[in-house]
């Protein structure tokens, strides 16, 4: 990918405030062995901002061109990484959560599915008693039997 977008001018290149943003964007990259679909599309972004710090990244997608702009795919990019950036502030600003001190593949693991588990039932009771969104307000015990059946439902198999 670097080497593709290396030789042609970005396009578009657009202003984000007061940083100048550049994309690189391509959705006719041949995907690999286990991946399907007949293309990819890869994106590389670039952006500098005033006090000449330069941020990269590369994206890779399959929603093609036609489909979903370059500016488009960049916002869904950056509001994704707010997203899980929102839910780390959370975890360590209102619980006290710190990265894990054991590096064992199992350690890590377990406080992963802890830690997602405890804000899924933070999560269920922000439902029910903030009533967000236009979902209808179910019972606790309601919420408490939803939860379970998402837990204890198969994963599809993977036909690939």
């Amino acid at each position: 990918m670097q080497r593709r977008f290396q030789q042609p001018a970005p396009t578009p290149v657009y202003r984000d405030g007061k940083d100048r943003v550049e994309i690189w964007d391509a959705d006719d990259f041949d995907p690999w062995e286990t991946l399907p679909g007949e293309t990819v599309r890869a994106i590389r972004y670039r952006q500098y901002k005033p006090n000449g710090k330069v941020v990269e990244a590369e994206w890779l997608t399959d929603f093609p061109l036609r489909q979903v702009g370059s500016l488009a795919l960049d916002h869904m990019a950056k509001s994704r990484g707010e997203i899980e950036n929102q839910g780390f502030n959370d975890a360590k600003t209102r619980y006290g959560l710190e990265p894990t001190c054991h590096h064992e593949k199992n350690s890590v693991l377990l406080n992963y599915l802890l830690t997602l588990l405890a804000l899924t039932i933070e999560r269920l009771y922000r439902i029910r008693y903030l009533h967000r969104g236009t979902h209808a307000v179910r019972s606790a015990e309601q919420l408490c039997r939803l939860l379970w059946v998402w837990l204890s439902r198969p994963l599809a198999h993977n036909t690939s």
